[in-house]
């Protein structure tokens, strides 16, 4: 994860740059030789067609219905966290920090290119549509990559298959000491761990701060000085 290209996705996303700006920005200045998760995966064919060689892993889920829930807990556990503007029921910090405020604009991208959805429907308007939207938009994105992408460059994968086939699709050998990494990081109870993380933050950062501007005042301007050796003593 890379919040320093934050700002042009951002720009990526309101149009005012290029998706071949974006692309060359991360393949050519930064030197990165993979991309995953979104907004890379709103425009994975715009990467295959600059990059024709390329695999794909298309990573899937048990059913539709498990990335259904996954991904309404993503956005009631992390995105509504983030996004809230501050106040005083909730003094949030996260749309102060520049990476976070692109952030937040740069998810109304997701869902318009190939599934040609509003903007900002599939993450934070997704209630609005009948129960089993999600599922829908789910498996026509899938299908769409089953559909673009060469069967000989595409591993369609599930995580819980393990290093096995991922490596063997990359021409990897096995790490021999180290188990999968990061199973479970975007369950549910992750997702809600991390909730409980980003609100544990909120609620901190005025008292820590508070606490650090006292000691500061106490060390630097009311802490009585300490007389010098060769200080006279008072009448």
């Amino acid at each position: 994860m890379d919040f320093s290209h934050a700002r042009h996705w951002y720009e990526v996303s309101t149009g005012d740059a290029t998706v071949d700006s974006i692309i060359d920005r991360i393949a050519q200045d930064e030197g990165y030789t993979a991309v995953m998760d979104n907004p890379a995966a709103d425009i994975y064919l715009d990467f295959f067609q600059k990059f024709p060689n390329a695999k794909v892993i298309l990573t899937v889920r048990d059913t539709p219905q498990q990335f259904a829930k996954s991904w309404k807990v993503l956005y009631e556990s992390v995105v509504q966290v983030t996004e809230r503007e501050f106040s005083l029921n909730f003094p949030s910090f996260f749309q102060w920090i520049p990476a976070f405020w692109y952030l937040k604009r740069m998810r109304c991208m997701m869902g318009t290119t190939h599934l040609r959805l509003p903007a900002c429907h599939l993450l934070k308007h997704w209630d609005q549509y009948p129960e089993g939207w999600i599922e829908e938009q789910y498996t026509r994105h899938n299908q769409h990559v089953l559909d673009h992408i060469p069967a000989d460059q595409l591993l369609v994968f599930n995580v819980k298959e393990g290093w096995e086939p991922l490596c063997k699709f990359l021409d990897k050998p096995i790490p021999e000491h180290h188990p999968f990494p990061h199973v479970q990081i975007n369950s549910a109870a992750g997702l809600l761990e991390m909730k409980q993380t980003l609100v544990m933050a909120v609620w901190l950062w005025i008292p820590v701060l508070t606490l650090i501007v006292v000691v500061f005042l106490w060390a630097c301007c009311l802490r009585p000085k300490k007389r010098g050796k060769g200080s006279q003593k008072d009448e």
